[in-house]
């Protein structure tokens, strides 16, 4: 039982730097995007650039809540099976 507790920690501090790596990641992106805004390199009357950056933001934005999801959904999961591993 404590080696099944030991791998379960494991996973819970794996999904919790998956989770912590991909908010990372998302400021990262949202910086990357404010920085040609704010030095004038993008501007919002070009159509087809921020056509681009929308494509790619929303492409990017929906991946991202989609990891987010799913790694909290298994950190919610994880310590509930610890308490049904106590239980045994």
């Amino acid at each position: 039982m404590n080696l099944k507790v030991h791998l379960l920690e494991l996973h819970f501090h794996k999904y919790l730097q998956y989770k912590i790596l991909t908010i990372t990641i998302l400021f990262a992106y949202i910086i990357a995007i404010l920085i040609p805004f704010l030095t004038g390199q993008l501007s919002l009357s070009n159509f087809n650039s921020m056509f681009l950056v929308a494509v790619i933001s929303s492409i990017f934005f929906s991946i991202v809540a989609i990891l987010i999801n799913d790694f909290n959904y298994h950190l919610k999961r994880i310590p509930e099976e610890l308490i049904l591993l106590d239980k045994k």
